[in-house]
């Protein structure tokens, strides 16, 4: 078993300590809110501003550090594995000059990131053995769910759930085919760009995301019967049910979300490793990858503008 795969079979025992970490924070959010991460991270970001203007009912944007301009008067939730990204580290510095609450999910204890956050919620148990991020972001995305609260929250089991669906998930009858594509609506769409994600930097593949109703507005040109379209989407959920019954009449393979998204974002994750194991690639020295992305700008730099 390789350390990533170890990883994403953790992720259950990592959720419940998360839930203890969060039920143990004083932090809450409130108000406009922006989401700032690379990455992974981003994806995280992406997913959660929508679930929380949709239970809160405040704007909220995810915001690549890179691109990011200051909003004065808004919240800032920085998420970051090492704390070290210097993009983020200078957003947040930015943040913090405009006088931002700036409040940071990190996995590693004592990081620049932390120095920059007026609240840090760490997260020092969820980060991988290895490079590529898979538990991390399962913890990020229900830390952050459980702090937006209401409509957001999970069922109480979902740790038990996970583990049992990771227990007997099978992706063999998936792994021959050519290409795969992720789907999702509302929030489940971060979720969608996320997995696509980590099987691009785990199996070296070119998967694509996109919500799900826009999917019919072009990208459903290529789907045939060597495709795998992997849906977030609730199947209670009557317009993306419909655009999958257009998928299935490409010939291509439709697997759908049953019960809480997270749980299909593992066995998402899964199917990357298996995926990787079938082509030769050694998940354990990602190509081209490194935990953070350091550039050589000198630390006064940072909050230099």
């Amino acid at each position: 078993m390789t350390n990533v795969e170890a990883d994403i079979l953790s992720t259950p025992a990592i959720l419940r300590q998360v839930v203890e970490r969060v039920g143990a924070s004083r932090i809450g959010l409130d108000g406009p809110t922006v989401f700032l991460g690379c990455g992974s991270s981003n994806c995280v970001g992406i997913a959660m501003a929508a679930l929380y203007e949709a239970v809160r009912g405040f704007p909220a944007q995810a915001i690549l550090p890179s691109d990011y301009a200051p909003r004065p008067g808004w919240t800032h939730v920085a998420i970051s594995r090492t704390g070290k990204t210097t993009e983020l580290l200078e957003a947040m510095a930015r943040a913090r000059e405009s006088g931002a609450r700036v409040l940071l999910l990190a996995g590693d204890l004592g990081s620049p990131a932390e120095a920059l956050a007026a609240e840090t919620l760490p997260l020092e148990f969820a980060p991988e053995q290895g490079i590529i991020q898979t538990r991390f972001i399962s913890a990020a995305v229900l830390a952050i769910r459980l702090l937006i609260g209401g409509a957001a929250l999970p069922p109480d089991d979902l740790p038990d759930r996970l583990d049992r669906e990771l227990s007997v998930f099978d992706p063999s009858p998936l792994l021959g085919l050519a290409r795969t594509v992720f789907l999702g609506r509302g929030w489940r769409y971060g979720l969608a760009v996320g997995a696509a994600l980590h099987q691009q930097e785990t199996a070296l593949g070119v998967p694509s995301a996109f919500q799900t109703l826009d999917y019919r507005h072009g990208p459903i040109a290529c789907a045939d019967e060597r495709t795998l379209v992997w849906s977030f989407d609730a199947p209670h959920d009557a317009a993306g049910a419909a655009v999958l019954d257009d998928v299935r009449a490409t010939g291509a393979t439709v697997t759908q979300a049953n019960g809480d998204p997270q749980i299909a974002l593992a066995l998402a994750q899964m199917l990357a490793v298996r995926l990787a194991r079938v082509h030769g690639i050694d998940t354990e020295a990602p190509r081209n990858l490194s935990r953070a992305i350091v550039l050589p700008i000198s630390e006064p730099a940072l909050g230099a503008r």
